[in-house]
């Protein structure tokens, strides 16, 4: 084992406001069925382009096949359902605009079981991503439309359009599915049950996108709020998404085959404040990580409480999104660094609450960050030691990288970076 230099500075690695240094193994030895995945992020074609023609889209996707195997990756996680829309032939959700630039135009032939069936001739298992609430990705205001002017351009069969009245705004201007709705927990539980029932897929897989990360504007949530005799808004919501993410268990829990149900939620699930307090309190690791008190969490700021999930048994798999580095900070007015939060911190309390629950763990890691411009992710190694770190948690089962568009651009940080991960991590799991 060996502690981690800083990048640029004197000094080693720490854990958050302590003096004990984050060790890493020497040589990373890949566990046995360990997940090595990428997520393929269709929304807003971030990595895929716009349809022309069949042969040229096949020819891409054969391409991103190609890529991942290049990398001596595993798996994908392929965005099937960004906008309430579908890269999958739906009698519930129109054809995404994602594809054609026309939601609701069919392209010829159904792009998911198509790239299914090619991926698993190179060894690669698929996971369908969805987002369960999302209607419109560009803001109202910037359209120059209401909302209902808005609905009146998706396709005839888009469940938004047909039930304006299930559809919230949020305060910029966005538009989700209400997830206080009975129908709307029904409508995206079935539509997870198509994909599973129709598609080869390993899991199904929910992102970070529950509530929004800005505020609702629902005139009637008031009412709602009232109505269910739930003592606190927060709980409410909470409340809401729960019965979501049960629904969706018990329905894949139905099918004759299995298919497992994975959340990757935002990485800092709760605030560890009363660790603060009793640092000899053990249990005090249940509420959460050691951070800033001034960090965003996905219990509060999502309503997801993702715990809760794992505890009750509802999902199979998490896959925090840890896009955090060793060394991450605050530069202060007066120049001085003020710890906010770090990766060794939010991964081991992953491994623990998995640990305790029983729930898979795969990291989500932000390769996207690398040579992102922010001066703490130009360290061509951080990556490569983020993997290092998790051979020291014995719940880690493997790791997902956002986004696959980072496997190919043009960057010197990142370009060595990958190669390092090449050499680290994808060359030795090939020869092992």
């Amino acid at each position: 084992m060996k502690p981690i230099k800083k990048f640029n500075e004197e000094g080693y690695i720490t854990y958050f406001r302590s003096e004990e240094k984050v060790m890493i193994p020497d040589k990373y030895i890949p566990k046995n069925e360990e997940l090595r995945a990428v997520w393929f992020s269709t929304v807003a074609n971030i990595d895929i382009p716009k349809f022309t023609d069949i042969d040229s889209y096949k020819e891409y996707l054969l391409n991103v096949i190609k890529k991942v195997k290049e990398f001596n990756m595993n798996s994908i996680i392929f965005q099937v359902r960004p906008a309430n829309d579908a890269f999958y032939k739906s009698d519930l959700n129109p054809w995404s605009s994602f594809i054609t630039g026309i939601q609701g135009k069919d392209p010829g032939f159904d792009i998911f079981e198509w790239f299914i069936e090619e991926a698993r001739k190179e060894g690669l298992t698929i996971h369908a991503w969805i987002n369960p609430y999302r209607v419109s990705l560009k803001k109202l205001p910037d359209l120059k439309m209401t909302k209902d002017e808005y609905l009146d351009t998706l396709a005839d069969n888009n469940f938004a359009r047909l039930n304006k009245n299930l559809v919230i705004e949020t305060v910029g201007g966005s538009l989700i599915l209400d997830p206080a709705s009975i129908e709307v927990r029904e409508f995206v539980s079935d539509s997870v049950l198509e994909i599973a029932s129709n598609y080869d897929i390993k899991a199904v897989h929910i992102d970070d996108y529950f509530y929004p990360y800005e505020e609702i504007k629902d005139e009637n949530e008031e009412l709602k709020f009232k109505k269910s005799g739930i003592k606190h808004l927060d709980d409410f919501r909470r409340n809401n998404v729960n019965m979501l993410i049960k629904l969706i268990h018990e329905k894949l829990e139905s099918l004759p085959k299995r298919v497992e149900f994975g959340i990757s939620p935002f990485g800092i699930y709760r605030t560890n404040s009363k660790y603060f307090e009793n640092k000899e309190d053990k249990r005090a690791w249940e509420f959460g990580s050691n951070n800033d008190y001034s960090c965003y969490t996905c219990y509060q700021g999502l309503y997801a409480d993702v715990y809760y999930w794992m505890e009750k048994g509802y999902i199979d798999y998490v896959v925090p999104q840890v896009y955090f580095n060793f060394d991450y900070h605050r530069v202060l007015e007066d120049g001085s660094k003020k710890e906010i939060v770090k990766y060794a911190d939010l991964a081991k309390w992953w491994d623990y609450i998995c640990e305790k629950t029983g729930t898979k763990l795969y990291i989500g890691q932000g390769l996207y960050r690398v040579g992102s411009g922010e001066k703490s992710w130009n360290d061509p190694m951080e990556i490569n030691n983020q993997l290092l770190f998790n051979q020291t948690l014995k719940n880690v089962k493997g790791t997902i990288f956002f986004t696959y568009h980072n496997l190919v651009d043009n960057d010197v940080v990142l370009n060595e970076a990958r190669n390092n991960l090449k050499l680290l991590w994808f060359k030795q799991a090939k020869e092992i």
